[in-house]
Order: C-alpha cells, then sequence, then structure tokens
C-alpha cells in the first residue's frame, strides 16, 4: 500500500465543493485523513480566497490510473481544460508526496514543488504531521514551515 499525499483547494463554492470533493475521494477510496482546514489569498490573480486542506489516503493503485482518476474528480467539479493556471477553481487536487518517492514519476514530480513554495500546502501538512521528513530533505515539515518566508500571501485557519 501506497501513502498518497493530495492537496485539495477551491476558491469557487469553496466550502461546498471541498465537502464534496471530500465525500468523492472517500467513496473511491475509503476514509482519509484530514488536515486541518487553511483559508488563503489567491496567488497570481486577484479573486476569492481559496480553502485548501491536505489528505492523506493508502493505496496499491498506480500513480498514473490516481492522476486520471483525480482529473475526472475535478471535471465532474466543473474545471475547465485549458483554464489558466492562475485562476479561480472549483476543484483542484493535486498529488505532493507518494511515500518517499523522489523525482518525475509518470511525468508527476514528487515530492510536489509547491509543498515548499506555497504556505497553503506546506502549513496543513506541517499541521497534520509535523514530524514528516518529506523526499529529499533534510527538515521535518514543522521545521520547514517555521523557515518558511511569509510572503505576501495572507493564509488563516478556517472551518468548512
Amino acid at each position: 500500500m501506497s501513502r498518497i499525499y493530495l492537496s485539495l483547494g477551491s476558491n469557487i463554492d469553496a466550502r461546498n465543493n471541498i465537502r464534496e470533493g471530500i465525500k468523492a475521494l472517500n467513496s473511491r477510496f475509503g476514509e482519509m485523513i484530514l488536515s486541518p482546514i487553511v483559508e488563503s489569498e489567491p496567488v497570481g490573480f486577484i479573486g476569492d480566497p481559496f480553502i485548501n486542506l491536505m489528505t492523506v489516503l493508502e493505496t496499491d493503485r498506480p500513480i498514473p490510473e490516481l492522476s486520471k482518476e483525480f482529473r475526472q474528480i475535478e471535471y465532474d467539479f466543473g474545471r475547465e481544460d485549458n483554464a489558466p493556471k492562475f485562476s479561480g477553481r472549483t476543484l483542484d487536487i493535486d498529488i505532493v508526496l507518494v511515500d518517499q518517492l523522489h523525482g518525475d514519476h509518470f511525468g508527476i514530480q514528487l515530492p510536489r514543488k509547491d509543498l515548499f513554495e506555497h504556505g497553503y500546502m506546506l502549513y496543513p501538512l506541517a499541521l497534520m504531521e509535523p514530524e514528516l521528513v518529506p523526499p529529499g530533505q533534510e527538515k521535518t515539515v514543522k521545521e520547514l514551515w517555521a523557515d518558511f518566508p511569509f510572503p505576501e500571501q495572507k493564509l488563516w485557519l478556517a472551518e468548512l
């Protein structure tokens, strides 16, 4: 069984889409561990705040199959194929970590570099699993978060 860490985010009907996205993942993969919820300003564009969290699930399914299924869930929630990178999202599901895999795996860079660049990924993970050391790192996520260079993006704990 592989341990898969996902980042979920939304800023369009965010609370509802995150709740329903969690239900969609639960129906396919069973119960998951959920981080605390973080709300944040959008990065790279002006728009409504994002709701983000990290989830952990365990599965034997291969990465390409998982990636395809996560993308289909995003489409089911109205994601557009050609949406600009910095734009609103009904539901965004990103594979962040898979066990201790490091490097390119089936076209997915692991760990996802956004984990180290954006607080909306690192902060919830640090709250959920503070002693986790991501592949290729020497520090725990708690230490990485303590050293995080806070950009202009504001984020705060929230609830669904």
